[in-house]
């Protein structure tokens, strides 16, 4: 019974360590979020918000971490933000609006830091006509959308202490 206690206090506490809060960052944490192994599916609906060693798992020991957190997005509100690793893509709807590097999000237990590894994605579902926005990729339109213009933003820029470019869209609802 202490062994379960202690595994039970030692796993909520790993759970809040890992948790993505990255500096200046509005995000919703919303719906709930699992531990799994790494080789276990994704369902529908979710996405990867970190990777670790859990003990569940097996004996931790390779190069890339055996577990990962998994938390549900779609739920969040139309308009709403939440921040995932990157991969994978993401459910229908949900566009990258930024992008940035988290530890949290490295699978290899060897990071290189060069590549941005995390994403605030935007539920485009739901919204009204006439809303613009800027999504990351130079990319076509959702459905229901149309481009307004190439654009160039720091949120978007891919590798780390690259140079901008033209490297989002700006869209309008129709």
């Amino acid at each position: 019974m202490r062994r379960l206690l202690t595994a039970i206090v030692v796993a909520a506490a790993a759970v809040m360590c890992l948790s993505p809060s990255p500096a200046g960052a509005s995000t919703q944490m919303l719906g709930p979020s699992t531990n799994v192994c790494a080789n276990a599916p994704i369902p529908t609906g979710s996405m990867p918000t970190a990777y670790f060693d859990w003990y569940q798992c097996g004996q931790p020991g390779t190069i890339y971490y055996n577990a990962k957190t998994i938390k549900v997005i779609s739920d969040t509100p139309s308009g709403g933000t939440v921040t995932t690793c990157i991969t994978p893509p993401p459910p229908a709807g949900f566009y990258a609006t930024a992008l940035s590097y988290s530890y949290n999000c490295e699978i290899s237990k060897t990071p290189n830091g060069v590549l941005n590894n995390q994403q605030t994605l935007t539920n485009l579902n739901g919204l009204p006509s006439g809303r613009t926005l800027v999504i990351c990729g130079v990319q076509s339109a959702p459905p229901g959308w149309t481009v307004v213009a190439v654009v160039q933003t720091y949120l978007c820029v891919y590798a780390r202490g690259g140079g901008v470019g033209d490297n989002a869209v700006s869209i309008r609802k129709l």
